[in-house]
């Protein structure tokens, strides 16, 4: 598996955890009690998903110009 492959999956990955963690802490998925840390976990993993973005970018073509689409 080639690393762009990977990008793509980890930024995958990253959005579906974003919007699980996002949609939870919304919503009664989970217990009030829990709704704190549920909105750090979906900030934590909305800058994971961009700052993988931001790899696979450079990885890209060297640049950071938005090239990467994960």
């Amino acid at each position: 598996m080639n690393k762009e492959a990977v990008i793509k999956y980890l930024s995958l990955a990253a959005k579906a955890a974003s919007l699980l963690v996002g949609a939870a802490a919304y919503s009664d998925l989970i217990p009030a009690k829990y709704a704190p840390l549920a909105v750090i976990i979906f900030g934590l993993a909305s800058v994971a998903k961009d700052t993988i973005n931001r790899i696979g970018d450079f990885l890209d073509d060297g640049v950071s110009n938005g090239s990467f689409k994960g």
